[in-house]
């Protein structure tokens, strides 16, 4: 029995030393780990402020290291045109860290997995965050809740507190926000998902007030930052509802919206799949039905596009949003240099042969669905200055496209505007839908745009080697152009 306790006893003792040993070490490198993991905040904070007016960045002001504990302060500062009437903008953070290999908050919470420290960070009240303050009765309205591996991988929680306010300009009204993450000492893998319970908009202007509503705000992100240096993997979103009013018109509110996309690398190009789910539109009250937009990308050279986003950011966007700013039209001004840049990478890009595909563009009310669908494959001209047919002609090396309109849908839509017109006669309503969905399938065939089969106004295009099959007629690419302007000028005429 002696001999048991005197073992325990060791054990504990050992255990003790360890504990004491490791926060000793943690201690000792705490502070190189701090300033690495801010130069590469700085980093990512300078990447996502390319082609934007503002900046912002994270300063260490201190770090207060004691045995078990220590305790740093940060300042973030934001500078943007658009922000605070364009002034400098400082937040405050103190960060209370427990030291490893086991922090005590840890322990408590049986997480007994050896790490270098526990952060515990918040808020701190200045100038400009203490109006935030008196909106959570005195309560850091910002939490985190860290920690970080001896091989510099991080996990942690950011916390929002809701609240509310009421001025001169309008209402807001946030329910709170919680994000978790978590990625590697590297940087090469990153993993998100947060959560926001509602958001309530009012603005006012001089016609009226503007409203906002989102409801059940919910993502996830991951991935693997690969030979691109984009991160491969997936995004998934979704809001159970969304509900938009301008002043003096009616509301439209969106049900159960996803947005998910994917992002791979596939023989040192990019591919990605982007699509949009609605599972209800309304207007004024009134169902329209589901839509769906599906996007596929394939073959797009890493290089070139990496090369081509970053001119992007850095020559173009700072342009367009000066433009916009004044209100002015936005017309691209690059230097030679840089247009020899764009004609060289734009090369590089074709050469890969990229495809761009809508594979499903649709609207589906409760009588029936219209969809459409488009596919391209693109290659690389042997010079961008020669005549515009043979220009198309290397550019666009296949392309295809379908419409499909349903005229139960027509109806279903011809209906809901007759409604919101005011008519209220069931039998003057399904007359007026009728007549519109006749109308469509009469102009499409008057106008060869079309064939109607069954339900359905079909309407379909191919295009290779400068040969476009438009609804079973072929002709030239020229020869088809020709005859859409003819169409054109002949229904504004009708009109």
């Amino acid at each position: 029995m002696k001999k048991s306790v005197n073992i325990a006893i060791g054990v504990i003792v050992v255990a003790g030393v360890l504990v004491t040993a490791g926060a000793w070490y943690t201690g000792k490198r705490l502070e190189g780990a701090l300033g690495d993991a801010i130069q590469q905040g700085n980093q990512q904070l300078q990447a996502a402020f390319v082609g934007h007016e503002g900046k912002a960045s994270v300063e260490l002001l201190s770090l207060d290291r004691h045995f078990f504990t220590s305790t740093a302060h940060y300042k973030l500062n934001v500078q943007d045109p658009k922000f605070n009437d364009g002034k400098p903008v400082e937040l405050l953070f103190v960060d209370n860290i427990e030291h490893g290999p086991l922090p005590w908050s840890r322990v408590k919470s049986l997480q007994l997995v050896p790490v270098m420290a526990a952060s515990n960070m918040q808020i701190e009240k200045n100038a400009f965050s203490e109006k935030w303050f008196a909106m959570t009765n005195g309560q850091p309205p910002l939490t985190g809740h860290f920690s970080m591996g001896y091989d510099r991988a991080a996990l942690g929680r950011v916390d929002l507190l809701p609240f509310e306010f009421n001025d001169q300009t309008g209402a807001f009204k946030f329910s709170g926000f919680t994000l978790n993450a978590s990625g590697s000492g590297d940087g090469q893998k990153l993993e998100a998902n947060g959560v926001l319970g509602s958001v309530d908009v009012t603005a006012t202007s001089e016609e009226g007030p503007v409203h906002l509503t989102l409801k059940d705000f919910t993502f996830n992100t991951g991935g693997t930052k690969g030979q691109s240096g984009f991160y491969l993997g997936h995004t998934d979103a979704k809001i159970a509802s969304a509900e938009f009013q301008a002043a003096g018109q009616p509301a439209v509110q969106l049900k159960d919206f996803v947005n998910t996309s994917l992002l791979q690398e596939v023989e040192g190009n990019l591919n990605a799949q982007v699509t949009y789910d609605i599972g209800n539109v309304s207007f004024d009250g009134n169902n329209i039905g589901a839509m769906q937009m599906l996007w596929k990308f394939g073959n797009f050279d890493i290089a070139s596009t990496q090369a081509l986003m970053k001119l992007y950011q850095e020559k173009v966007q700072p342009q367009a949003q000066a433009a916009a700013a004044v209100g002015e039209t936005y017309t691209p001004h690059l230097s030679p240099a840089d247009q020899a840049l764009v004609q060289a990478e734009v090369s590089k890009l074709l050469a890969a042969k990229p495809h761009i595909e809508l594979e499903k563009l649709s609207l589906k009310t409760a009588s029936g669905e219209s969809q459409f669908n488009l596919s391209m494959d693109l290659g690389n001209p042997s010079a961008l200055d020669q005549p515009g047919a043979e220009l198309l002609k290397q550019l666009l090396t296949q392309l295809n496209a379908k419409l499909v309109l349903s005229k139960p849908m027509i109806k279903d839509l011809a209906a809901l505007r007759a409604k919101s017109a005011g008519l209220t006669d069931p039998a003057a309503i399904a007359q007026q839908a009728d007549a519109a969905a006749e109308s469509v399938g009469g102009m499409a065939v008057m106008l060869q745009l079309g064939k109607v089969e069954g339900d359905n106004i079909v309407s379909s295009l191919q295009y290779a080697n400068d040969v476009v099959n438009f609804n079973g007629v072929k002709m030239s690419a020229q020869q088809f152009a020709a005859a859409m302007m003819g169409k054109f000028v002949m229904f504004n005429g009708g009109q």
